[in-house]
Parts: C-alpha cells; sequence; structure tokens
C-alpha cells in the first residue's frame, strides 16, 4: 500500500467495521482530517516529480487507491454518505492537479457513476425528445440511448475513458444543428454524429450494414450498386476522424469494421454479379424476327453507319424476345442474313397496318 494513502484506509476499514457509531449527518473527523493532509501531500509529491512517467505512474496509483477507499466506504451504506463525498473530493482535487494526464484506465468510484448518472439520464432524457420530434429512426435512437443506460452500476466495470467518451458524444448532441446538417435525412446525420464519435457497438454497426444494404437494393443494375457502395464509404471516411476514442476501446473501431465490409461488398458484386441493363425492349416476336426488322431500318441508314457486328451487340443488350430473356449478339448477327419468306410476310403485315395508321393521321 501507498504510504501516503495508507492511513486514510485504516480509518475507512474502522468505519466500514462500526457502521452503526457514524454520524449520517456528519462525516467522520479521523478522515476528513487525514484527507486534507493527504492532499497537501499528494499535492507536493506530483510538484516534485519532473519525470513524466514516475509523475503518471504516480497520479494513476494515488488515483487507483482513492477510488478504492471509496467504494469501501460507498459499499456501506450503498450510497453517498458524507464519508464518501470526503474522498470524492479529495479524487476531484488530485485530478486536478494534472486534469489532462487522468489515464483512461483509471476505475471510476461507484459514488462517482451514481453522481453523473442523474445528470446523464436528464441531459438524455432532453435529446430523446428532440430525437422524436426530429423523426429519426426509431431503431436508431434505441441504439443511441447505450451508451446513457449503461452508465449504471452494473456487473460491468467503467473507467474514466467511458466517461469522458460519453461527455464528448453529449457535447456533439447539444452542437448538432438538425436544420443546417448536410446530410439527406435526419436520421443520416445522427448517424454520421455516431461514426464520427467512433460508437463501435455491434448494434450500431448492423444497423449501418442494414442501411447500407437498403440503399445497395434500391439501385438499379450492377454499376449502380457499385456507385452506391462507394458514395457510402467515401460517406464514412469523411465521417472518421482521425485519434477519437471508441465507445469500447476492446473492440474494433465502427469505420474500419465498415470500410472492411464495404470492400469485400464491392468485390463480391463486381466478381459474382452479372450487368443488369436498365430496361430492355421486349418484343412478343422471335429473335428472327428482330434481326430482320432491324437490318431492315439499318439499310435505311435509321442508325447510321454503325457495322452490322456492333449493330448486333446492341440489339442483343437492349431487346428481348417471347421466349428469351438474354439473345446473343452472334445470334442477331447470324439472323440477319437469314430469308424466310413466311418471317418476312409477318413483318410486311405489321408494317402495313403501321402505314395504315400514319395515313389515317394524316388524314
Amino acid at each position: 500500500m501507498h504510504p501516503d494513502t495508507h492511513y486514510l484506509k485504516t480509518i475507512a476499514e474502522e468505519i466500514a467495521a462500526n457502521p452503526g457509531q457514524a454520524d449520517p449527518a456528519k462525516p467522520n473527523h479521523h478522515l476528513e482530517r487525514a484527507a486534507l493532509e493527504l492532499e497537501k501531500a499528494i499535492i507536493q509529491s506530483l510538484q516534485s516529480i519532473e519525470n513524466f512517467t514516475q509523475r503518471d505512474t504516480y497520479h494513476f496509483n494515488t488515483l487507483s487507491r482513492l477510488v478504492n477507499i471509496c467504494d469501501a466506504l460507498f459499499n456501506i451504506h450503498g450510497k453517498v454518505t458524507p464519508d464518501v463525498m470526503v474522498i470524492m473530493e479529495l479524487m476531484e482535487n488530485v485530478r486536478q492537479i494534472l486534469p489532462t494526464e487522468i489515464r483512461a484506465s483509471l476505475k471510476l468510484s461507484k459514488a462517482f457513476i451514481v453522481m453523473q448518472q442523474a445528470v446523464f439520464e436528464e441531459n438524455w432524457s432532453l435529446h430523446l425528445q428532440e430525437l422524436e420530434q426530429q423523426g429519426v429512426d426509431a431503431e436508431l435512437i434505441a441504439i443511441a440511448a447505450v451508451p446513457f443506460q449503461r452508465f449504471h452500476l452494473s456487473k460491468h466495470k467503467l473507467y474514466w475513458g467511458d466517461y469522458t467518451w460519453l461527455k464528448s458524444y453529449l457535447s456533439k448532441l447539444d452542437m448538432m444543428d438538425w436544420q443546417h446538417n448536410d446530410c439527406s435525412s435526419k436520421t443520416e446525420a445522427l448517424m454520421s454524429l455516431m461514426i464520427g464519435r467512433e460508437f463501435n457497438h455491434d448494434q450500431f454497426y448492423v444497423y449501418c450494414k442494414k442501411y447500407i444494404e437498403a440503399r445497395e437494393k434500391a439501385a438499379t443494375g450492377k454499376q449502380d450498386r457499385i456507385e452506391t457502395l462507394v458514395a457510402c464509404e467515401k460517406l464514412v471516411l469523411q465521417d472518421t476522424q482521425i485519434g477519437i476514442p471508441s465507445f469500447d476501446h476492446h473492440a474494433n473501431r465502427v469505420s474500419t469494421r465498415l470500410i472492411k465490409w464495404i470492400h469485400e461488398e464491392i468485390e463480391f458484386v463486381e466478381t459474382h454479379e452479372k450487368e443488369k441493363p436498365y430496361a430492355r425492349l421486349q418484343f412478343d416476336w422471335t429473335v428472327e424476327m428482330i434481326a430482320s426488322f432491324f437490318k431492315l431500318l439499318h439499310e435505311r441508314k435509321i442508325f447510321g453507319n454503325i457495322r452490322l457486328e456492333r449493330f448486333s451487340e446492341v440489339i442483343a443488350a437492349n431487346c428481348t424476345t417471347m421466349d428469351k430473356e438474354e439473345i446473343q449478339a452472334s445470334t442477331v448477327y447470324s439472323r440477319f442474313y437469314k430469308k424466310d419468306i413466311e418471317l418476312l410476310k409477318a413483318i410486311r403485315k405489321i408494317l402495313k397496318d403501321i402505314l395504315d395508321d400514319l395515313d389515317k393521321l394524316i388524314g
């Protein structure tokens, strides 16, 4: 045990061993006096250590021991008592000596969690109303609430990094300008904020995947799907901020996981899916009739001077027959030169009917 905190720990143990003797309205005077003396000693020690590593280690170890003492006092009655507040104030004063050098791995005391919980719950309730009024997807709102729900006494320990992450997350929600954001919807605006804060909870990752999949399915054609995925990748990269701590520091970053998934999806579409045209002309004709009809138009230079080989590819890519969704360019090309009298008569009848219709329109 660190010599500076040993005496304070001893007093806390005595209080815990005799809970009935404590005045519930006042802190133990031995504890209060020892805390004041300890604060002076800690400040003096921190100011005298010039080496950063040594100072950081001393700072972290001291705060960690004070957290344990605070938890021991909190466990006596399961609430924040005057004795607990003595240690809470001591820890706050020690933290303020080096406010930018507090390790993210410092465990939060139970009393600190309880005291901050009410503040966070009140702030989230206001944002919850705002999100609902803005019409943000209810499923995403429920996911956005997870960090606030986690900030309570549970089997999971909470650390200083969890607290500072949640403060940053709340700060971004406070600054959100719903009327002037550059996203296509209010739901996307919240997604952008959560990606920017590296909210790497599994539920959010899955939500983002489903959202991207829905946009991808709405795209028509292979190339359009790929372009949609590339656009989503761009948005994720634009929202990603370098150096931002993650919600769960044990898990991979949400931006990293999404980019990896998008790349794999693009690769799959490029490799395994056939291009589907936006639309095709569906003929209730055979391929022979289609080929013969377009050959007649080609001979009249309706389509300019396009070569027949290329012309057959264009027809195959844009036309379907009565019995085939896809036809081959080679099949069309071979039928250009086929002379079937009955087939030509059928085409002549159609063209004659069209001429009769034109005569009627001309009057």
